[in-house]
């Protein structure tokens, strides 16, 4: 509409649902986690079946099964694309004790391209590839990060005294390939410049800074601040009381780590930032934050996803208000997606079409309602023939 002041929210509503695996009635199958290709022609789904799902995507973002990547016996723990230039390269963790990298060009059990064991780690919580050329595979093992080198898969290093509780997330930056993120249960994210020779990689020598949320860290990221720099120059924490984080990641080592935005009690503040936008699925109460990303097509800064028990999902900019260092808020509800889940949204997957993956099996590919369609509500039969027919959906930025 031409009507002055911010753009509405977008609703966004389901272009096409995949039911990722049918457990048994007593034990389904949960979509633990989403990752997606750097030039966006894959998606994968980590199931709670032990398996990687591996979709291509077609038209509009729809999803075509493409593999299961299966070996893992136990639970999945971090699935991701890691090389921007090998979008058939998938590295999944596991609390089978190992991380594997996956070839999806290769067939039956030549997919497995390399596995990484220690003997001391019976569980991996975490994984990361990155170094300047690539070389360097790591995962969270307990308390330690742990490191191979890619194509030899031989143990290089383990880093004992960066982190004192379990280790959750471990990440190289993309556009600094030297630069590794560990976060933790302990409250303190770490960075390493893990630059040289990988034989001399090292957890003092290399310690950048230590960054500090007072509360565990679940899971962490990378964004855009908004200001036209780089696309990763945040780095985003969520932590296990459910708020959010941003700190420094760009170029200059003096302000690496420095706190810009803190979110207290981010749940609330969601909710009543629905409350007041008309954002009804989330007025009332807001259970969980599942992922921050940042938005090149809407040229945003950092946003963050925040979600229902039922299943609805809305997407807040962080706003740092000035009141004191990293005081910040949040802004009206950008969007907002229902109508696809019936249960907890453990991922999100940004784009032109993004992709969500949830505890009820479900991974559902999102369209905007375009003005023509503002007068239906999203969800039931209207909504259903229109994503059939592809009917009045234009692409959605976020």
């Amino acid at each position: 509409g031409g009507a002055p002041g911010p753009s509405p929210m977008s609703r966004m509503s389901p272009t096409s649902t995949t039911i990722a695996a049918f457990g048994t009635a007593n034990d389904p199958c949960y979509v633990m986690g989403l990752a997606q290709s750097a030039d966006g022609a894959y998606l994968a789904a980590s199931l709670s079946t032990h398996v990687v799902k591996v979709y291509s995507r077609g038209e509009k973002g729809a999803l075509n099964a493409l593999l299961d990547l299966t070996g893992h016996a136990g639970a999945i723990t971090d699935v991701s694309f890691p090389l921007p230039h090998e979008p058939w390269a998938v590295l999944s963790s596991s609390e089978d004790g190992t991380t594997r990298l996956w070839d999806c060009r290769a067939s039956g059990k030549a997919r497995q391209a390399q596995q990484y064991v220690a003997h001391f780690a019976k569980s991996h919580a975490t994984s990361t590839l990155g170094g300047g050329n690539d070389h360097l595979v790591a995962s969270g093992v307990g308390e330690k990060i742990v490191f191979w080198d890619r194509r030899a898969a031989t143990g290089l290093e383990v880093f004992e005294e960066s982190h004192s509780e379990d280790v959750t997330r471990v990440r190289f930056q993309p556009s600094r390939r030297n630069r590794l993120f560990t976060a933790s249960v302990d409250g303190l994210a770490c960075v390493f410049d893990l630059g040289g020779c990988p034989a001399d990689i090292n957890d003092e020598a290399g310690l950048l800074r230590v960054l500090s949320t007072e509360t565990a860290i679940c899971e962490v990221g990378f964004c855009a601040n908004g200001t036209g720099a780089g696309e990763d120059d945040l780095f985003w924490c969520l932590t296990g009381n459910e708020e959010v984080f941003l700190f420094d990641a760009g170029a200059s080592t003096e302000t690496l780590g420095d706190l810009i935005a803190h979110v207290p009690d981010t749940r609330a503040k969601a909710c009543h930032a629905a409350a007041q936008h008309g954002c009804a699925a989330l007025a009332t109460r807001v259970d969980y934050l599942v992922s921050c990303f940042s938005s090149r097509a809407a040229n945003s800064g950092p946003l963050v996803v925040a979600g229902t028990q039922a299943g609805a999902l809305a997407v807040f900019p962080i706003r740092v208000t000035g009141n004191g260092p990293g005081a910040a808020s949040l802004g009206a509800p950008l969007a907002n997606f229902e109508g696809g889940h019936v249960d907890i949204v453990r991922a999100f997957a940004p784009g032109s079409a993004p992709v969500t993956g949830a505890e009820d099996a479900r991974v559902c590919v999102w369209g905007e309602w375009a003005a023509a369609a503002a007068g239906e509500s999203s969800g039931g039969k209207a909504a259903r023939e229109g994503s059939e027919s592809g009917g009045s959906r234009r692409q959605s930025p976020y």
